[in-house]
Parts: structure tokens; sequence; C-alpha cells
């Protein structure tokens, strides 16, 4: 499989579903990206190399932001 199509694509839509579906099962917003930043830093010393490092902050932001959008669109419809 392609990196950049991994990178760019695959990684960060993991990244979004797992902060939705973290906020919608745990109702906490830390849950999610932590569980991101986890699994990403194991595969940054896995597969990856150190330049990895700015794509995993990079995807935790994603799932944290994508948690946060969650919560506020359930407090907006509650």
């Amino acid at each position: 499989m392609n990196v950049f199509f991994i990178l760019l694509i695959l990684f960060p839509v993991i990244s979004v579903i797992l902060g939705i579906a973290g906020y919608a099962i745990f109702k906490n917003i830390i849950a999610a990206p932590a569980v991101v930043f986890f699994g990403s830093m194991i595969a940054l010393f896995l597969v990856f190399n150190e330049t990895f490092l700015i794509w995993v902050f990079g995807y935790t932001i994603l799932a944290l932001v994508s948690g946060v959008f969650v919560k506020a669109f359930n407090k907006k419809v509650n």
C-alpha cells in the first residue's frame, strides 16, 4: 500500500472516526485522542521513523477536534 495514501488519507480518517466513537462511547474527550496518540507512537517505533512524530501530534489533534465537535453537537441537540 502506498505510504502517502496511508499518511494523508487513511490515518486521518481513522483518527476522526476514533475521535467521534471515543466520545460517543466514553463521554470523555481525552480517551480517544490518548488511544490515537499511543497507537501512533507504537507505529512510530515499529513501522515508521522519527519524522513520523509530527504526524502523531497531527492525528492526536485531529481526534481531539472531532471529539470536541461531537460534544458541541450533542450539547446543542440536547
